[in-house]
């Protein structure tokens, strides 16, 4: 196929880092993305938290709102403090296990004891409530994790044979609720991924020219392929609301309405016209997110070990997303300063999550990093437009109540595209590795298979573990169910524990594709990289001492040296130095790599 091209090579934006600005307009639509992207993760972890207890329509656009409203705080958080990768917070799926093996344990329990059993909307609310205090919990222990440094240490030790597997099984262990979401109309969700991947890959060198105020350069850019989910899913989103309303019969999942089929179950004299139009019920404009308005954090030894496995769940799912979305983006590795910040900014959004009563927290996850290697677009300047957007929308219940009508294929679709990226970034690590190498192939084999089939088994009978501590009991359910910790941990101990040389592990490969412009000033070229994309604000970074734990967070700046004239040559060698946020090794004495 004939690729049209306008511009010259020096007019073209291929794509956007995390430190370059698109147009205004431009990062409005990419906010737009970003938004219908979160909102197929959100949607979906709703559902499936609530699928056994049903919530009126109100409380669930209440809580979609909550959310929303957590999500973009930490956004711009995680933005401009944490990683200050184009990272957009949102529940995980990781997370939704320990969340769903704490309510059906609290279930158990009351039915148990049924003299102390709720009744009305408090019974409802409840679940909440449980893994509101479990998020409280876990959002302590990730700011104490990241100011500590624990992850960036264990970061340093995490080659491509741990990396690859962990990032093919967080992306393989999504296929089931994707294809729960594709089930309900797969003709919808085959039409998204196909428009998609026509736009992303099939025009994604079709650059269309870029008007911006004043006299500056017109610029060309691959809309189609940057813009390749918003476009196919607000079309398609447009479409079904004009085939909902049609008198001919349609689907009854054709629409994610929270609990349907409850609905449905509760009213079968009525049609499903009339229970779509109940969608609308009245729900206020604006209502500002405040502590306790659904339910108030509730705390226990139950909930304290669920809150530790999601801590600990949590953080290796958002350094996969860190190394998953420098590694789309063609960006330096993520040095340990860097990821501790991230960790630590997703530990105040986990607290501010449980404090609000948001359901699954807020952390960086797989989707938001699928859509930047889908699309190339990394702007910090979008993702702040989206925080702000999601702040917003999150203030308005009746705004996100409209977000709720978005159709379930639509989310299966946007699911599998943005996990597939997953499976694919994860393969792409092992070129870096000698995958002929016997260690290495049993180290892979082993880790995917055992990740997968732990919880395939404790799924079908999680009685079989009872250690007569209940509060163990749910620490140890939710870590040994959830296949990327299982898989992060066999791959790490395996692979730092099982002799092999440097190059066998691929310890001695650049992991990142990433390669310096300039031939003539690698290191200062580096240098200025790493400080644009991972670097903080100079006026924040001179405020913070240069003592623990302050330097887990920010490195200490550089001491420079002054040498009188004619010392020079009477110095000797200095040894190389390793500067950890950089991750290389510079000498002191080679002017050119210090910067």
């Amino acid at each position: 196929m004939s690729m049209i091209c306008c511009g010259t090579k020096s007019t073209r934006q291929s794509s956007y880092r995390p430190h370059e600005t698109p147009p205004w307009l431009l990062s409005f639509f990419f906010a737009l993305q970003h938004l219908l992207v979160q909102t197929s993760l959100l949607c979906t972890c709703h559902s499936l938290f609530l699928q056994h207890r049903p919530l009126t329509l109100q409380d669930q656009s209440r809580l979609l709102a909550r959310s929303l409203f957590v999500c973009g705080i930490s956004t711009s958080l995680q933005s401009s403090l944490g990683t200050r990768l184009p990272l957009v917070q949102a529940p995980t799926f990781e997370l939704l296990v320990p969340a769903i093996i704490l309510s059906r344990y609290n279930d158990t329990r009351a039915d148990a004891h049924e003299s102390v059993q709720c009744t009305g909307s408090s019974c409802d609310l409840q679940p909440i409530g449980e893994v509101s205090g479990a998020l409280l919990v876990s959002g302590l222990l990730q700011l104490l994790f990241g100011v500590s440094g624990l992850w960036g240490w264990i970061l340093q030790f995490c080659g491509p044979m741990v990396i690859a597997p962990v990032l093919s099984i967080i992306g393989l262990s999504c296929y089931k609720p994707a294809a729960m979401l594709c089930a309900s109309n797969w003709g919808i969700s085959m039409s998204l991924i196909a428009v998609s991947g026509l736009l992303s890959q099939t025009l994604r060198c079709v650059h269309l020219p870029l008007y911006t105020w004043g006299g500056v350069e017109k610029r060309y850019a691959p809309v189609f392929r940057m813009l390749s989910i918003f476009l196919p899913v607000s079309c398609i989103w447009i479409v079904c609301s004009f085939w909902v309303y049609d008198p001919v019969e349609f689907p009854s999942d054709v629409r994610l309405v929270q609990n349907i089929s409850a609905l449905m179950t509760e009213n079968p004299q009525r049609t499903l016209p009339e229970l779509i139009g109940n969608v609308t019920e009245p729900a206020p404009w604006f209502q500002f997110p405040y502590p306790g308005a659904l339910s108030w954090p509730l705390l226990s030894l139950e909930t304290a070990g669920v809150g530790a496995a999601m801590a600990v769940i949590s953080s290796l799912s958002s350094l996969g997303s860190y190394i998953l979305c420098a590694r789309m983006l063609n960006c330096p590795p993520i040095p340990p300063q860097s990821c501790n910040r991230g960790i630590s900014m997703e530990g105040i959004g986990n607290i501010l999550s449980g404090i609000i009563g948001s359901v699954c927290g807020a952390g960086s996850n797989i989707p938001s990093a699928g859509v930047t290697g889908i699309t190339q677009v990394g702007s910090r300047h979008s993702a702040y437009l989206g925080a702000l957007l999601f702040i917003l929308i999150g203030s308005s219940p009746r705004l996100s109540q409209f977000l709720m009508t978005i159709p379930s294929a639509v989310h299966g679709g946007t699911l599998s595209l943005t996990f597939s990226m997953a499976v694919g970034g994860g393969i792409s690590f092992f070129q870096y590795a000698d995958i002929d190498s016997g260690r290495n192939i049993f180290i892979v084999g082993f880790t995917m298979f055992m990740a997968l089939l732990v919880p395939r088994w404790l799924n079908a009978m999680p009685t079989r573990l009872d250690t007569g501590w209940p509060a163990l009991d749910m620490l140890l359910l939710s870590l040994l169910t959830t296949p990327i910790f299982l898989g992060g941990l066999f791959s790490f101990v395996l692979d730092n524990t099982v002799e092999g040389t440097l190059e066998e592990r691929g310890l001695q490969s650049n992991v990142s594709s990433w390669d310096s412009k300039s031939t003539e000033e690698p290191h200062r070229n580096q240098d200025g990289e790493l400080a644009q994309i991972y670097g903080l604000p100079p006026v924040l970074a001179h405020l913070l001492p240069a003592t623990y734990p302050f330097t887990q967070l920010c490195p200490p700046p550089a001491k420079s040296v002054v040498i009188a004239e004619g010392e020079d040559d009477k110095l000797l060698t200095q040894p190389p130095v390793t500067d950890v946020e950089l991750g290389y090794i510079r000498s002191l004495d080679n002017p050119g790599a210090s910067a």
